[in-house]
């Protein structure tokens, strides 16, 4: 068997914050092991950007990361690709926080700019997705700072939609499970163009790559690698995108999956 690249999402899919679920399970760590006993490689694909990995993942050897929605592209620990978010696209979210009840973040390496870092509603959701106080910063210049994505939470459903219209011009707006928060990712950005960004450098080929994904951010990449795997938790969209659909990320869904596959 040609040897593969395989890239995990992280949340729905290596993790489950929902469920409590806040570190790569024992046997999925196993799979990835065997996987690379086998000759392949693993990766990260994920919205989160390296300062918003969770202990109970980055702690893995991974070789490399497609982070912030394929804004940034880490290989053996170095800088490959980036996207760079605008600083006028900033600054439209930040007008617009002050005139709806949002929350916005700005990520990159090593820092997460936020609105306000008392606020009590980003408290509750750093809390629950596991954002580090430590790298939020919330006195910035928009025009001093290099971000690779953003992210908004609304406290109002009635105002997602203004918000959703005045930031198009800038982001692809893809919504989270909940319908009060969205990544804000760079146009003709995406996870499948930080893979393809890659797989150049890397001097490869799409032919081998696999991919599992959950999300609406999940969808390119399904697409465009050669084997797209969605969890059985997945979003619809993103199983509609999938070459196959395996089980639930908490019922062996990703070991099932290397199986089939006889990558395992």
């Amino acid at each position: 068997m040609e040897k593969k690249m395989i890239f995990f999402d992280i949340d729905g899919t290596l993790i489950e914050v929902r469920k409590n679920i806040y570190k790569i399970q024992p046997e999925v760590e196993k799979a990835m092991d065997d996987l690379k006993k086998n000759g392949h490689e693993v990766f990260l694909a994920t919205g989160r950007s390296e300062c918003f990995l969770l202990d109970g993942v980055s702690y893995y050897p991974f070789t490399g990361i497609v982070s912030c929605n394929g804004g940034r592209v880490d290989y053996l620990g170095q800088p490959i690709y980036k996207e760079v978010v605008p600083s006028k696209a900033i600054k439209a979210t930040i007008s617009l926080a002050e005139r709806y009840e949002i929350n916005y973040y700005f990520e990159n390496k090593e820092h997460i700019y936020v609105r306000d870092k008392m606020d009590p509603l980003h408290i509750d959701f750093a809390k629950q997705w596991g954002m580090k106080n430590e790298v939020c910063v919330d006195k910035f210049n928009p025009d001093e700072i290099e971000t690779y994505i953003g992210m908004i939470v609304c406290k109002n459903l009635e105002d997602v939609h203004a918000v959703k219209e005045k930031l198009s011009p800038y982001f692809q707006l893809q919504r989270h499970r909940s319908p009060y928060s969205y990544d804000l990712t760079l146009k003709n950005t995406s996870k499948a163009k930080g893979i393809q960004e890659l797989v150049k450098e890397m001097g490869r080929s799409m032919e081998n790559t696999i991919a599992f994904g959950d999300g609406n951010n999940d969808v390119e990449m399904l697409e465009s690698v050669h084997l797209g795997i969605a969890m059985g938790n997945a979003m619809d969209a993103a199983k509609k995108s999938a070459d196959y659909i395996t089980t639930d990320m908490d019922d062996h869904g990703i070991v099932n999956a290397l199986k089939h596959f006889k990558l395992i």
